[in-house]
């Protein structure tokens, strides 16, 4: 089986701002397998695509989501609602969900069931309690933990390199790691504990054709327009 593409954020190498409806159009376009996005939640529990938790010192949390426009209007861009970037991806292209928080799993699982079938969806989360969650609510969704924090110490990064124990625990179906975490041991052997491999953040057409020979199930990629060209090229 050939790596799927995933769009980090959409096309968010190409796009002039990420998690927008206009990257994930872009992406749509490329060829995507997948696109990658972020999800929190409003203080008036309005469900937004985005990575950060806010913009400067205000956080999202905090804001209602006509706030949060007005801030961003000058700014050029629009942080979009989820029901908006569900609308815009039904039938185009699979979707690949970070959850940042957790305490509202239900209320996404609910919305994204009304419009996407099981196979044309995939939900992670860093926090292993996120992703039991989801589990917990749907055994038949697809869910996994990512793994590589940035600046984690020796003990932090061999729980990480051996993530066997809290994948169980949180019951995941797949792994999320970072590329550093990647080695072709490391995808071996969670394949032989019958775990797929999602590596993130892959870019470059050096790096994203040495990862994508390592049998891994799919790439994480701010260039999309890349990793569907090296497929192909796979193929």
């Amino acid at each position: 089986m050939l790596p799927d593409v995933i769009a980090h954020r959409g096309a968010s190498a190409l796009s002039k701002h990420e998690n927008t409806l206009d990257s994930f159009a872009l992406a749509i376009d490329i060829g995507a397998d997948y696109v990658e996005f972020d999800i929190r939640r409003t203080k008036d529990k309005k469900l937004i695509v985005v990575h950060d938790a806010g913009l400067g010192s205000c956080m999202y949390k905090d804001m209602t989501y006509e706030e949060i426009c007005d801030m961003t209007a000058p700014l050029g861009y629009t942080i979009p609602l989820l029901i908006d970037v569900l609308k815009l991806c039904q039938g185009k292209v699979k979707l690949d969900i970070e959850l940042k928080e957790a305490g509202y799993e239900k209320q996404i699982i609910m919305m994204v069931r009304e419009m996407y079938h099981y196979e044309d969806f995939m939900m992670k989360s860093f926090m292993d309690t996120a992703v039991a969650r989801i589990k917990a609510i749907d055994k038949n969704i697809k869910a996994g933990l990512l793994i590589g924090i940035p600046k984690g110490d020796f003990k932090r990064r061999m729980n990480e390199y051996f993530p066997e124990r809290r994948l169980k625990a949180c019951n995941a179906d797949f792994v999320s790691p970072h590329y550093s975490i990647a080695t072709k041991e490391f995808v071996m052997r969670m394949h032989l504990h019958k775990k797929k491999v999602y590596v993130w953040t892959v870019n470059g057409i050096t790096e994203l054709n040495k990862y994508m020979h390592r049998h891994i199930d799919g790439v994480i990629t701010d260039m999309p327009d890349a990793g569907v060209y090296i497929k192909r090229e796979l193929a």
